[in-house]
């Protein structure tokens, strides 16, 4: 059957307007989820980003073992650490702290930061890392 001027076929007039009322109803949803990944996303890259940074200071503090004071390493790893997580960004109020064991021959690093979230507050990120303390020892056995 053709449609004359001014007329529209039937079940038009109910259907008015349920699109936007879908739109209402998915759009936040949608929105939400869209940020949630967005957030998780920089949390990671921040973590990430720490991790890194731990591991230079403990690349760093591993070499304290041949050095006749390996404490002195310690500050310089800590400062290195610092500036690796402020380079690499998305870290705010970096913090590092190193640790060196000779005994144990183990050094470590900390790294703490807080990174900020899109849909707003403060995120505190922190990570570790831990290595063996290279030592160089001579050869004990009696020259041949």
């Amino acid at each position: 059957m053709p449609f004359f001027r001014g007329m529209r076929p039937r079940g038009t007039d109910r259907e008015r307007g349920t699109s936007a009322i879908e739109f209402s109803i998915i759009a936040p949803v949608f929105l939400l989820l869209i940020f949630t990944i967005i957030q998780a996303g920089l949390y990671f890259h921040a973590r990430n980003t720490a991790q890194s940074a731990a591991r230079e200071g403990v690349s760093y503090l591993r070499l304290a073992g041949t050095n006749a004071d390996p404490e002195s390493f310690r500050s310089a790893a800590e400062t290195l650490s610092t500036g690796y997580a402020e380079k690499l960004g998305r870290l705010n109020d970096v913090e590092a702290y190193g640790t060196i064991d000779v005994s144990t021959g183990r050094v470590s690093m900390i790294v703490i930061g807080t990174v900020v979230l899109p849909l707003g507050g403060n995120v505190e990120v922190q990570q570790s890392s831990t290595a063996t303390l290279e030592q160089f020892r001579g050869d004990l056995r009696g020259s041949p």
